[in-house]
């Protein structure tokens, strides 16, 4: 992948449009951009606000205020222009014109983030298929071509020779990506199965980008997984087991982190990743406890987590980083979400609990039943010790009972099975 040679310059541009449904303030949008372009290696080299009635169809902005953007660029000694926005191609080539540097919006910046965390080959297709998607509709016009963008920031991903190609050749790509792709979907359908015949459960952790999934996960599994205070260090999705008491075990599952606005090309080219979310049993909701905005990311997560048909499913909210908080602001906010878990993944501060929480939900109260195994069953018998703790074994001519203190959620698995049990 391509890596710029020096650190580039950037001026944020932050547009407000009049009527637009706005839950972000602009400051606070203006934060997250910040940390979007830090996560690239870029130096901020200034920050503008900018109020429109209503967009402007050739620069999104006015005239005056691209005028002012020139002005800005020769002063502040900037090389890349990066909007909170999305700009159309007639935009974003305009707007080049006038300042006389790149200018990039809020798709390519995530874009170029992903790009630098895709690592395993199924992260590096579902980037590269976003990107060529992207760019696709930009062909159009005067023909333009790609290596006009030259290199760094919002060029990162396929390469300057993969992106110089025509619009057809392009077009074969996104095919052969979306097979290749499709693929890699079958062969995780595969160990789907594989996990389903072991009757393993899935949990599943989501949340904003840097909300602490990595270091929960490696708290949770005892992984030395990377972790890291920029956004979308987790790309590519990470599967470990979680033993739990009693012989129990599920698989955990770390996924990328979630963003306001996150743009559609990048939900639908990592649909292969988020689509293992369906078949998760439980997902864990982290949020970052100390971020004085939790609240909106929140709603911004439970935003995609409709869009994607989730919120049906066992969610545990936990609030992560609490470390960080005063006693007085974690009462606060045990005292709004009562139902929350409230831990330090990174302190590992009140993990036994989350880990009651999660073997509940998964695995249902302990009971104690009796079994009445045939014979021609056996297999079962070791299944059984892996699965719950036995107390007594008798065997019979035709059969074993056995005696065993395990989770109503085995019982259905069982009575599949042909194994007859009463409550003791």
């Amino acid at each position: 992948m391509y890596e710029t040679q020096k650190t580039e310059r950037a001026l944020l541009v932050i547009v407000e449009v009049e009527g637009e449904r706005q839950i972000w303030s602009s400051q606070e949008l203006a934060e997250e951009l910040k940390n979007l372009v830090i996560s690239t290696g870029i130096d901020v080299g200034g920050l503008i606000f900018v109020k429109r009635k209503e967009i402007n169809p050739s620069l999104y902005i006015g005239k005056g205020k691209a005028l002012e953007l020139a002005k800005i660029v020769q002063q502040e000694s900037v090389n890349v222009i990066i909007f909170n926005n999305n700009l159309s191609f007639t935009q974003q080539r305009n707007l080049e014109e006038i300042v006389g540097i790149k200018t990039i919006d809020r798709t390519q910046l995530i874009l170029d983030i992903f790009a630098r965390h895709a690592h395993t080959q199924e992260g590096a297709l579902q980037v590269e298929l976003a990107q060529l998607e992207y760019l696709l509709p930009r062909l159009k016009g005067k023909g333009i071509m790609l290596s006009r963008l030259g290199g760094g920031i919002g060029t990162r991903g396929p390469g300057e020779k993969k992106l110089e190609v025509d619009k057809r050749r392009i077009s074969d790509r996104i095919t052969k990506l979306k097979k290749d792709l499709d693929h890699l979907k079958r062969h995780r359908q595969l160990l789907r199965k594989k996990r389903e015949k072991e009757k393993i459960p899935i949990c599943s952790l989501v949340g904003y980008t840097n909300a602490g999934k990595t270091t929960l996960l490696n708290a949770l599994t005892g992984e030395h997984q990377k972790t890291s205070s920029y956004l979308f260090t987790t790309l590519d999705p990470i599967s470990r087991t979680l033993h739990l008491e009693g012989n129990l075990k599920a698989i955990v599952t770390d996924t990328v982190g979630f963003l306001y606005k996150l743009p559609p090309n990048l939900i639908e080219a990592f649909k292969a990743t988020l689509e293992e979310l369906h078949y998760a049993h439980l997902l864990l909701h982290i949020v970052d406890g100390s971020n004085k905005n939790y609240t909106k990311l929140i709603g911004a997560v439970n935003t995609i987590l409709k869009d994607l048909s989730l919120l049906d499913k066992n969610i545990i909210l936990v609030f992560n980083k609490i470390d960080k908080l005063t006693e007085e602001e974690l009462e606060i906010l045990k005292g709004k979400f009562p139902e929350a878990v409230f831990i330090s993944a990174l302190k590992k501060l009140n993990l036994d609990s989350l880990l009651r929480r999660i073997e509940k939900v998964l695995f249902g109260e302990t009971i104690e039943v009796s079994l009445n195994i045939s014979l021609k069953n056996l297999d079962l018998l070791n299944w059984i010790y892996e699965h719950a703790q036995v107390v007594n074994t008798q065997y019979y001519q035709d059969r074993v009972v056995v005696a065993v203190r395990i989770k109503e959620g085995f019982l259905p698995f069982l009575n599949n099975g042909k194994v007859f049990f009463k409550k003791t």
